[in-house]
């Protein structure tokens, strides 16, 4: 009978741990920031500093005036603008072969320069109103009241909406949105004020 309480004790003592371990999943370190970002990682709120490592479950605030800039463990860059809140939701990475990659973001702009993959991979970023997906590229992503904007500069990325299902492909230099309820817009051409508009909000020293 004591030895089947120790098993059963030790089973949930291992099964804890693991499960430790796995929400300190390292997704990547803090590159560079102007102003002050949080990280919420365990219950914990703390302020983030350059060199700083990021797990997957953390969520990330970004108040009005500050700017962060992460380099993911796959090699990828990501940005964040001011005013942005997102969760690193999954961060996975099998070296270069293949990621399995999901942020939720809830409010701003990020910037991703995503990193090339040998294999076929998922790097995601949910919103309230859609889904954007890439393979490598570099590309926008603004969440809005209702809304959901994508920019493209390199690359192809596709915008599906949480609503209907509906899914378009953005190719490098087009930019579209999808609202809540409704299929995504039909992508167009940005023009240079657009692109720079969501450049020099992302943009770091």
């Amino acid at each position: 009978m004591l030895k089947s309480i120790a098993l059963v004790c030790g089973f949930w003592l291992m099964a804890g741990v693991a499960a430790i371990a796995a929400s300190l999943e390292d997704a990547g370190t803090v590159l560079a920031q102007s102003g002050q970002s949080f990280v919420t990682s365990d219950g914990q709120r703390s302020a983030l500093k350059i060199g700083a490592t990021i797990h997957v479950g953390d969520q990330l605030e970004v108040p009005a005036r500050a700017k962060i800039r992460f380099r993911m463990t796959d090699g990828s860059i990501v940005t964040a603008a001011s005013g942005t809140r997102m969760t690193i939701s999954a961060y996975k990475v099998n070296g270069t072969q293949s990621r399995e990659v999901l942020f939720s973001l809830m409010s701003g702009l990020l910037r991703a320069v995503v990193s090339v993959m040998l294999q076929p991979s998922h790097f995601e970023v949910k919103t309230a109103t859609g889904v954007a997906a890439v393979r490598s590229t570099d590309w926008f992503i603004r969440v809005g009241a209702g809304s959901t904007q994508v920019g493209v500069l390199k690359g192809i990325v596709s915008l599906t909406s949480a609503s209907t299902g509906r899914r378009v492909d953005i190719p490098a230099r087009w930019g579209t949105r999808v609202e809540a309820g409704r299929d995504p817009v039909p992508p167009r051409a940005w023009d240079k004020a657009e692109f720079q508009d969501v450049i020099d909000r992302t943009d770091l020293p």
